[in-house]
């Protein structure tokens, strides 16, 4: 089975048990650099987007957020994501 229908499935799974749409909970990563706060607010389901945001951020030479960021706040959701799927199937 793919990842992705892996991922779909375990999400129908949660909302079956507990009647709650995880895809309506609003999600939350930020980043301290500084003096500078970034705070990063999405709807679940919705990680590609923010990754995007992420690499626009880190393409822009007037920006202070690196390519390093974008990769320790991709790499923050990754976990969370993966820590859900594990609570799902146990």
């Amino acid at each position: 089975m793919p990842c992705w229908q892996e991922a779909a499935t375990c999400w129908l799974k949660e909302v079956a048990a507990t009647g709650k749409d995880t895809m309506s909970v609003i999600r939350q990563l930020s980043l301290v650099k500084g003096d500078e706060r970034f705070v990063f607010r999405y709807q679940a389901g919705h990680e590609t987007e923010i990754i995007d945001s992420f690499a626009g951020m880190a393409a822009n030479d007037e920006s202070s957020f690196d390519w390093f960021d974008a990769a320790v706040l991709s790499y923050q959701m990754g976990r969370r994501l993966e820590t859900e799927l594990d609570q799902i199937a146990s």
